[in-house]
């Protein structure tokens, strides 16, 4: 009976780890339609935005972003948190925003830059603590 017990254990452990795999994709690929959606107006946004500006939460595009902010020409959307690290995406007109940020000290806590490319001058963004 015990095997029984197990199967059935194993089985439910598995589809709730089958159902966590697609609700984490359909919550990603919603997050990345709206970006399609938001991209243009981002773009305008980070064209008006001076070097060093940093901006506290708004909404552009139709995306919520908990900052923005420019530093050596590109425009990091900071969406929010996962796991203490800021997360969102990059606008960088130049090229390579890791090349162009790697010895950007982002707050009083070290910040490893991560990048993307996703299309034209977009990236996402990961920064790991």
């Amino acid at each position: 009976m015990s095997g029984g017990v197990s199967r059935r254990g194993a089985l439910t452990f598995f589809g709730i780890l089958a159902l966590a795999m697609v609700a984490l994709v359909v919550f990603r690929g919603t997050d990345d339609q709206r970006f399609i959606r938001s991209a243009a107006e981002m773009e305008a946004f980070a064209r008006t935005m001076r070097d060093g500006e940093r901006l506290g939460p708004r909404t552009v595009g139709g995306m919520k972003f908990e900052q923005v902010r420019r530093e050596r020409g590109v425009v990091v959307f900071q969406r929010g948190e996962r796991l203490f690290s800021p997360y969102g995406y990059a606008w960088s007109p130049q090229g390579d925003p890791f090349r162009l940020l790697e010895d950007v000290e982002w707050s009083e806590d070290h910040v490893d830059h991560y990048f993307e490319h996703l299309e034209g001058a977009f990236y996402s963004w990961d920064g790991r603590r």
